[in-house]
């Protein structure tokens, strides 16, 4: 199996897989090849999944090109002077047609934050009255590969990248993160309960799995 390989001073060996299906591999300066390549024998089998699923190469950010929300793609249309926001079936962004790849990700950035702030609370209002507790505060991160989290005094945090995904899917985590708040682990229990507000959660989980996630 081909792989993209890079030595640093670690002591361990991971594997990842990149936008475009390449399976990168970091191990240590001195670790000998025909181990590296053992290992990554070893896990051919998850490595193959990972590729078959990888999303493609992102495009570069210019007018024109796709960026999704709440599960549906929009051409990106810059409109100085105007409001951020989905119009006209478009993702407009209030820049110059001048604007380069680094302002369009920062107001769409910014367009997606805001979304966040509107769409989260009321979810978690429904979501926590239906497990019988509550929340205590709210915070949007960057975060790339965890949507969401919760602590075990009820603040809860979202990646501002989920409002790319289907509405029934940021239902889906913000009723896994609400039920926290009841049982703070993945026991039994926790699914049991999850299931009682989300019957359908696994579907959901399946389709955020699948679903388009921004790149940058």
């Amino acid at each position: 199996m081909e792989y993209k390989l890079i030595r640093s001073r670690r002591k361990t060996v991971t594997l990842r897989v990149l936008p475009g299906g390449v399976l990168e591999v970091r191990a240590p300066l001195r670790l000998p090849r025909r181990e590296i390549d053992r290992i990554v024998g070893r896990h051919a089998d998850w490595a193959q999944r990972a590729i078959a699923a990888a999303p493609p190469v992102p495009s570069p950010l210019r007018e024109g090109a796709l960026l999704p929300f709440l599960g549906k793609e929009y051409p990106i249309a810059l409109r100085e002077g105007e409001p951020a926001g989905i119009r006209e079936g478009k993702f407009c962004l209030p820049l110059p047609r001048s604007a380069g790849e680094k302002e369009i990700k920062d107001a769409a950035e910014k367009f997606y934050r805001a979304a966040a702030r509107e769409l989260l609370p009321p979810k978690l209002e429904r979501y926590a009255a239906l497990f019988g507790t509550d929340w205590t505060g709210l915070r949007i991160t960057s975060a790339r590969t965890r949507w969401g989290s919760c602590s075990a005094k009820g603040s809860v945090n979202f990646s501002w990248r989920l409002m790319a995904a289907p509405e029934e899917c940021i239902d889906y985590v913000a009723a896994h993160e609400l039920c926290h708040r009841l049982h703070f682990d993945h026991s039994p229990a926790f699914y049991s309960a999850l299931s009682g507000v989300i019957p359908d959660w696994q579907n959901r989980k399946e389709l955020l799995r699948k679903s388009r996630r921004l790149c940058w």
